[in-house]
């Protein structure tokens, strides 16, 4: 082996071998110990174990191979920890949906509809919702975005005509007192959540309730036949969850990884999946959004948080598109 070659093996080892060893320090912190200071103890005593074995035990392979053997027992142990619904969950996630398919109807129980009075307030309130998939006509989707221009989240609003619109939300199953960690999301600290909502509510959720966020609505390019497909993948999805649940993970599982079913199957291997800030360009560049004007100005005309939080409560949706179809024709 050439001395190039053998220190890019010796390269390669060290980030392999560290880069896990911080991985196991994050689950022996979150998983093992909950988040205490005994497990932040424990996982640089780790790491730093791992470190020292590295650097003074020769040859590599063997300190590289008894830290790997070591980390096989703890995934192991890892991996049989279990997803649970029986959690104190905070109040926006604790209600999972479930829906009943009868023909041409399908019944949603638990779907999410509170009010959002002002910043930080909100009434609790579940309902029942029959739509008919005949009667759907359309779909939206919503991309709500704060901080980082590499971060969105998704919501799938599913136009049912005289129906009503429907919400899908693919998102994390908060737990009282918890926020959101991308840290965090990387081990089994969170169970994974499909909210069905009234648009009102999705909207305002983000719009008013939080106000560091800004969403934009885009009307999708899909025919009804393959929406109503979409529609009863996601049903099957929130019974399956509602039957048994599944962790959420930043990387794998996630509001876009899960959310990203639309038809046709080009885009879903787009690496704007994961940075999901840009995944409105990537729609526009597989013509699933109006091309009609350039992406910059129709992403400038899709904001939607004044119109929104302005919108009378009864006709919200239509009085939502009016505007945002007023203003996509301004010149």
């Amino acid at each position: 082996m050439t001395d190039l070659s053998s220190w890019v093996a010796t390269l390669l080892v060290w980030v392999v071998a560290v880069g896990t060893a911080l991985w196991v320090a994050g689950a022996i912190y979150f998983d093992a110990c909950g988040g205490s200071r005994l497990g932040k103890l424990l996982g640089l005593a780790w790491v730093g174990g791992a470190v020292t074995l590295l650097a003074a035990w020769e040859p590599l392979w063997q300190p590289a191979a008894a830290l790997a053997a070591a980390t096989a027992v703890f995934v192991a142990w890892w991996l049989r920890q279990q997803p649970s619904h029986n959690r104190d969950w905070d109040p926006s996630v604790a209600v999972l949906p479930r829906a009943e398919v009868s023909g041409d109807a399908v019944a949603i129980r638990g779907l999410r509809n509170f009010d959002y009075p002002a910043p930080g307030a909100f009434t609790p309130r579940y309902e029942t919702r029959t739509v008919r998939l005949s009667n759907l006509v359309a779909a939206d989707v919503i991309f709500f975005t704060w901080g980082s221009r590499w971060m969105s989240h998704p919501v799938l609003v599913f136009d049912f005509g005289p129906d009503g619109r429907v919400c899908v939300s693919v998102e994390v199953r908060y737990r009282k007192g918890q926020g959101f960690s991308t840290l965090r999301s990387l081990y089994r600290q969170q169970e994974l959540a499909i909210v069905l909502a009234d648009e009102r509510d999705a909207i305002l959720r983000r719009t008013r309730y939080a106000t560091n966020q800004v969403g934009r609505l885009y009307r999708l390019a899909a025919p009804p036949d393959e929406l109503r497909v979409v529609f009863l993948d996601y049903v099957a999805a929130v019974n399956a969850l509602y039957d048994r649940p599944r962790w959420y993970h930043g990387l794998c599982m996630n509001c876009t990884t899960t959310f990203y079913r639309l038809p046709g199957t080009r885009l879903r291997l787009d690496w704007r999946v994961i940075a999901n800030g840009l995944l409105d360009r990537a729609l526009y560049d597989g013509g699933r959004l109006d091309t009609s004007l350039p992406f910059d100005e129709l992403r400038r005309r899709a904001v939607l948080n004044d119109i929104a939080n302005a919108a009378p409560a009864a006709g919200f949706g239509d009085h939502l598109r009016t505007e945002l179809e007023r203003r996509r024709h301004e010149r």
